[in-house]
């Protein structure tokens, strides 16, 4: 025994791919929360269209909505009866699709009555999976004997440190023979003055004329 059940997806709107099914004889499509199919957007009136359950299927027509019902980009002036895979239009802001499908009693498979869509009798009985079976851990290895650092010989101790070699103070000739040559032109100016001095050479030329600037000559 075959029956038959209906509903609407939607395509483009507000909810994509959601699902309306029909089964009042009359169904009232709008904007309006007390419509059987509500979809709120304002480009679809409060009272948009009505679809009835005819004997062929349902029918859809405009309810006088203020941007038009179309099927299939046609503009319905009068109920029209829908097709399955029919594309409905409610102005330029929703598309909604119809379906019929064909349920088989004595089957368990669903037959589309147009080939828009395939709906399936019911969900599937997931298939149980066989239980994993647990992966044997791997055999233990022992680890190899470890020797010991100094096994059969003994260390070495620290080795002896290097004696850093302590430079010897250099001498300073230089100094001990600048100040050698320091002392002796003391001694000879002194000598030279006091000889100078004993010998009154202050006005004997030429050291009267070097030494004019500090005394006058008779």
């Amino acid at each position: 025994m075959a029956t038959q059940s209906f509903e609407l997806v939607m395509i483009v709107g507000p909810t994509p791919e959601k699902k309306f099914t029909l089964s009042k004889q009359e169904i009232i499509i709008g904007r309006d929360v007390n419509a059987d199919v509500v979809i709120n957007i304002a480009e679809v009136s409060r009272r948009h269209s009505r679809m009835r359950l005819e004997p062929g299927g349902y029918s859809i027509e405009d309810l006088g909505s203020t941007n038009g019902t179309f099927v299939n980009g046609q503009r319905l002036s009068g109920p029209h009866l829908l097709r399955s895979g029919e594309r409905i239009q409610l102005g330029e802001a929703v598309t909604l699709v119809f379906q019929v499908a064909a349920y088989d009693m004595d089957a368990t498979v669903v037959t589309p009555s147009s080939g828009f869509d395939t709906v399936a009798a019911g969900p599937a009985t997931p298939a149980v999976a066989a239980p994993r079976q647990p992966r044997p851990a791997p055999p233990m290895q022992p680890y190899p004997a470890q020797q010991p650092a100094y096994s059969g010989r003994v260390p070495a101790g620290p080795a002896a440190p290097v004696p850093v070699p302590v430079p010897e103070k250099e001498g300073r000739p230089w100094l001990w023979a600048g100040l050698g040559c320091v002392g002796v032109m003391i001694c000879l100016v002194v000598i030279g003055a006091v000889a100078f001095d004993f010998l009154d050479l202050y006005c004997t030329p030429p050291f009267n004329s070097l030494f004019s600037f500090l005394y006058t000559c008779p």
